[in-house]
């Protein structure tokens, strides 16, 4: 699934050969005190001092369920490499951040379940978008030192998990979003909303909506920010068989909530998130979506390419604004 996330990068001679072929200068920074997790940074050497740096948030994933964080800093590290070459053509300073999924005292943290938000979780699952908050912090003011002109908002992608972490993280720090891509988003979008249109009684509560966002969060919900957030939203038209709306355990708080997002929006993941994207459309936030005929739960290069043009057009049309 990563593998179209890797690109061809140019030698000193011009030429192409496979990102694969060269050793990407990775960083990794190992856990400390103010940041329980391992994660990974890369500055392309084509961003020069004073320039605008703009920080890219991305191989977030929930490939791994298991006690060994280990390996899914491995998997980190790898989506990481793979995606170099793209950092140095997209000119974009990544980080690439390794959130947990235990298999003992599960919790789906890097889908911000519920419980990353209760005091009786881990302390290693809580709160994993703070702990992203502060590995931005840490890298750009790292970015500042070097004499880069960083930006004080970032570009998050992700998909499936991935995504609902991307999706999810932008309700929670809109101010510290410019732009998403969210891909799949485990079959329905986090609302920003705390009840429906036309739907009398029905109470959105996290993952559905932000109905009980301030007593989970701490804080209120900032909807004239997140309104504007640009956000390309994405599935395959054939991915119908990896939905999270199938049972409680993992996100979803009640049936109710499922039977809810069914009925309104739809009873496929495409459907679903079509019909949720225009759902917020209509009511001024500033979604683009998009369905890839033929494509079931994987990415594609189209995909990608999209996925850079729309943060491209993100970047020249607030460069812009800029002057």
């Amino acid at each position: 699934m990563v593998a179209i996330w890797a690109a061809a990068r140019p030698t000193a001679s011009g030429s192409s050969v496979p990102a694969q072929a060269q050793r990407p200068e990775v960083v990794s920074h190992a856990p400390d005190s103010a940041i329980a997790y391992e994660w990974f940074t890369y500055v392309p050497r084509s961003l020069r001092p004073g320039e605008r740096a703009l920080i890219w948030v991305t191989g977030l994933h929930g490939n791994l369920v298991t006690d060994r964080y280990d390996s899914i800093a491995i998997e980190s590290r790898d989506m990481a490499e793979r995606r170099v070459a793209l950092a140095e053509e997209r000119r974009l300073a990544m980080l690439v951040p390794v959130i947990p999924r235990p298999r003992t005292n599960y919790v789906y943290a890097v889908a911000l379940a519920p419980r990353v938000f209760l005091a009786e979780s881990e302390e290693f699952v809580r709160r994993p978008d703070l702990r992203l908050n502060a590995m931005i912090d840490r890298f750009a003011a790292e970015l500042r030192a070097g004499g880069f002109v960083v930006d004080e908002r970032v570009l998050l992608d992700g998909f499936s998990a991935g995504a609902m972490f991307a999706q999810r993280y932008a309700l929670l720090h809109p101010r510290r979003v410019l732009a998403i891509a969210a891909g799949q988003c485990g079959g329905a979008l986090t609302l920003p909303e705390s009840t429906l249109e036309g739907a009398t009684g029905a109470r959105l509560d996290w993952p559905a909506g932000v109905g009980d966002f301030e007593r989970l969060a701490g804080y209120a919900f900032d909807r004239d920010a997140y309104r504007r957030i640009a956000q390309f939203v994405y599935i395959g038209d054939q991915d119908t068989s990896n939905s999270t709306l199938v049972r409680t355990r993992e996100l979803w708080r009640t049936q109710e909530q499922i039977d809810l997002l069914n009925r309104v929006f739809g009873r496929t993941d495409p459907a679903r998130i079509e019909a949720q994207s225009r759902y917020l459309t209509r009511r001024g936030y500033n979604v683009t979506f998009r369905a890839y005929p033929g494509v079931g739960h994987t990415t594609t290069r189209a995909m990608r390419d999209d996925v850079f043009a729309f943060f491209d057009s993100v970047r020249t049309a607030t460069a812009g604004a800029r002057h």
